[in-house]
């Protein structure tokens, strides 16, 4: 018999849970390659500033794919299981969006069989790998536009670009380009010969067992060719995971032809309205929450790339004015709110930074310089997750959305129940929850610290100290 769940008041199969299936069980830590750790000085670049100094457009500190190997024991410890990278493959600068060659692993990142034994050491340990894909655009280096460079419309690759000739760089370039750089030349996807080389190159990497493709700017490329690559991807292996780079609703992008999942930039703005800045109330929260969830699918929601923050943002301690309870209570919403929560690197040990490059800056591997508070709070939300089927496929219900910063909501699945609330004021405030009979029985506090059990009949009550967030678990 089939078995179905309620999702915010409308029936869904349970069928339709995360696609890939895998993802239910995944929480990311986005890397930055070269911030993370220098596992291998003799691939440094140079020159080399050192580790932990301010970080610019143009300066590098060593970190590589060997950097990451080691720090598979951190992250293990930490509790995630799958990692995406910022881009690998071989470009000039320290982000790698300028691509040099698609087909090489980025000579001060390893080789190679630096990224083979990665691969197989992250598949060992119980981690998947997501890497970026820039597609939209090359660098300035990438060989077919330096034979265009060179010859002009005599080079075979003139109509990989859209380009007026002579091709110049300067005052201002005569190509399309990303946003206007001139290190970054657009591709011609209506050059179908740029359609077969692209295809050729994700059909390399994805044998070679990643695990998903995060797409780069993927709406300003050709929508048509989207398609194609997903049944590229998927044929090779259907359990690769498609997440597109989309800051905007993404309902156009997410039919089932294009990607799984998209960045979820749209909540984590709701996130920073609600927990950070504190500019709307809780039941505003609550229904731009619910008019977020309405754009898409249940299958969809569940996959969705939940993020408080990545390498092209503030950090969200820096949002939060360096609070750390605001910063608290948006890890626990991060954490039991349905989709695919990311960490970005650094986040967990309560890293700050304006926007790039400040956002980029080395990972601190001094415990001592940690926020421990914070890395604690990560790793205990991230090992409950893991430990309540009800939060990583559960339905959703609103439990109470008050006019100022009071929120709560359940999680549950078949007998397992889970109340999540939040109060982000500077005042005690009581809560009174009407229990169904389902509901009515002994309640536990699982987070932050556990209470003794404490037997609840018609109503749920409790004080919600001021800027606090908890978990309770029904017992029955």
């Amino acid at each position: 018999m089939q078995q179905n769940v309620v999702f915010s008041d409308r029936t869904i199969e349970a069928e339709n849970f995360p696609d890939p299936t895998w993802l239910e069980n995944t929480v990311f830590y986005q890397i930055f390659p070269e911030r993370f750790y220098n596992g291998d000085p003799s691939n440094d670049p140079s020159p080399i500033t050192p580790w932990g100094e301010k970080p610019g457009l143009y300066n590098f500190f060593g970190g590589d794919l060997a950097g990451i190997m080691k720090k598979i024991p951190y992250l293990k410890e930490l509790g995630v299981n799958a990692l995406y990278l910022n881009p690998i493959f071989d470009a000039p600068s320290n982000h790698k969006y300028d691509t040099r060659d698609y087909l090489r692993i980025s000579p001060d990142f390893g080789d190679f069989r630096t990224y083979i034994s990665m691969l197989k050491e992250l598949h060992r340990s119980g981690m998947r790998l997501i890497l970026d894909g820039v597609f939209n655009h090359t660098g300035d280096q990438f060989w077919a536009f330096r034979d265009v460079m060179r010859q002009g419309k005599s080079s075979p690759f003139h109509q990989w670009y859209n380009c007026r000739f002579p091709v110049r760089q300067s005052p201002k370039p005569n190509y399309d380009c990303w946003w206007g750089f001139k290190t970054l030349p657009k591709l011609n996807y209506a050059e179908q010969e740029v359609v077969r080389y692209i295809l050729r190159v994700v059909a390399f990497w994805t044998v070679t067992g990643i695990d998903g493709w995060r797409l780069d700017v993927p709406n300003e490329v050709r929508a048509d060719f989207w398609p194609i690559f997903r049944r590229l991807v998927k044929t090779l292996n259907p359990d690769v995971y498609i997440v597109g780079e989309i800051w905007e609703d993404a309902a156009y992008w997410l039919q089932g032809d294009k990607f799984d999942s998209v960045m979820n930039y749209p909540l984590r703005d709701l996130i920073i309205s609600f927990f950070a800045k504190k500019e709307i109330n809780a039941n505003l929260f609550d229904q731009r929450l619910a008019a977020l969830r309405s754009r898409y699918s249940q299958k969809t929601t569940m996959s969705m790339f939940n993020l408080l923050g990545s390498h092209d943002t503030q950090r969200f301690l820096t949002i939060c004015r360096g609070e750390r309870r605001k910063m608290l209570q948006a890890l626990l919403f991060l954490l039991t709110y349905p989709g695919v929560p990311v960490i970005y690197y650094g986040d967990e040990i309560g890293m700050t930074g304006e926007k790039d490059p400040d956002c980029r800056k080395t990972m601190i591997w001094d415990e001592t310089l940690w926020d421990k508070e914070i890395f604690t709070a990560t790793k205990d939300l991230i090992k409950l997750r893991k430990e309540r089927v009800a939060f990583r496929r559960g339905d959703f219900q609103t439990a109470l959305a008050s006019q100022n910063g009071v929120y709560g909501y359940w999680r549950s699945y078949k007998k397992e129940r889970m109340l999540v609330l939040f109060n982000n004021q500077d005042t005690m405030e009581h809560v009174s929850l009407l229990l169904s009979p389902e509901k009515q029985g002994i309640w536990r506090q699982v987070y932050p610290v556990i209470s003794e059990g404490i037997n609840f009949n018609d109503h749920f009550q409790l004080t919600l100290p001021p800027w606090s967030g908890m978990i309770w678990e029904f017992q029955g």
